[in-house]
């Protein structure tokens, strides 16, 4: 199964290199894994995910939020970590600029 580390490297406008330095990797390893001649290992795989702010099932394939731009991304993951109070704050502010 190959994952969609290519697609998601170029959405975020980022070459192989600069991924690879992300990971503490080799280009030639971010070149193997968009090309399907190996995988990354799990602390790799989940350390993509929190790179480009997706899932597990996007990351592979599975799910696809294809309009979501790589700002959308970052503000849903920044809004994942928000308590339950700085939630509805964060609604509520939306609320009044939206209209």
């Amino acid at each position: 199964m190959q994952l969609k580390i290519r697609e998601l490297r170029e959405e975020f406008q980022m070459t192989q290199k600069e991924l690879a330095k992300k990971l503490s990797s080799a280009q030639r390893n971010v070149s193997n894994w968009e090309n399907g001649v190996n995988e990354p290992d799990l602390e790799t795989v989940v350390r993509l995910c929190e790179i480009f702010h997706v899932g597990l099932d996007e990351l592979f394939g599975r799910a696809s939020d294809a309009e979501l731009t790589p700002a959308d991304r970052v503000l849903l993951a920044k809004i994942k970590k928000l308590s339950p109070s700085q939630s509805a704050a964060l609604s509520a502010f939306l609320d009044t600029i939206a209209h």
